[in-house]
């Protein structure tokens, strides 16, 4: 069935409402980003893609974030799918702290965790996972580098996992670096050659999206 939402739990209801009290009091400056992050397009990025493990039979444990920015939406959603380890990757102070009142229960029971990295040039693969990662997810390709690079200077520790990546060609943006023309161009990217899922997908703000999942 596909999935259309997550469950909105009185924990995570809690854990929400002190991101609203930060941003209205001593976070105001990230007042714009948290809504930013909070859009119906931005949900619908991220069940695409628990949708699309589902329909390929994918059940992850132990997962990556590379940029998963606040991980508002995607971490009760992957945490639903049965991932039981979530790793979030992020470069921002204010990102960290926000993406830990947003999944304060999580952080607590130990099933999230985030870092500061910039994940194109200091490597993760020392880092003491939990459980070593069997899924690598980025929708912040645009933001970054070509993932070959977050491969090379991993040493070949993520040759097996299984990549989920998005990206897009708006580049109208100053931060979106690094635009693709289709699935094709960032499955070429990122060097995956066993391609399980490749698909284009237009958001409620006329963005258009490209996924691809495959090793």
């Amino acid at each position: 069935m596909m999935k259309k939402g997550f469950t909105y739990t009185p924990e995570i209801a809690n854990d929400w409402k002190s991101v609203w009290a930060s941003i209205g009091t001593d976070m105001t400056h990230c007042g714009r980003r948290v809504r930013d992050a909070s859009t119906s397009s931005q949900l619908q990025c991220k069940l695409w893609i628990v949708n699309e493990l589902s329909e390929l039979m994918l059940f992850p444990k132990s997962v990556v974030l590379l940029g998963g920015w606040y991980a508002n939406f995607i971490v009760p959603l992957l945490l639903e799918h049965g991932v039981s380890y979530i790793h979030n990757f992020e470069i921002d102070p204010d990102v960290k702290k926000l993406s830990y009142k947003f999944n304060k229960s999580h952080k607590e029971n130990e099933t999230y965790k985030c870092y500061l990295n910039n994940v194109m040039f200091e490597p993760v693969f020392n880092i003491k996972f939990k459980n070593k990662p069997d899924m690598i997810i980025n929708t912040s390709c645009e933001h970054m580098f070509p993932m070959t690079k977050f491969k090379q200077l991993n040493r070949g520790f993520f040759s097996d996992v299984l990549y989920v990546l998005q990206s897009t060609n708006e580049d109208k943006y100053e931060d979106h670096i690094n635009c693709v023309s289709g699935p094709e161009e960032l499955a070429e990217q990122a060097g995956l050659v066993d391609i399980m899922f490749s698909g284009t997908k237009t958001l409620d703000n006329g963005m258009e999206r490209f996924m691809v999942i495959g090793r």
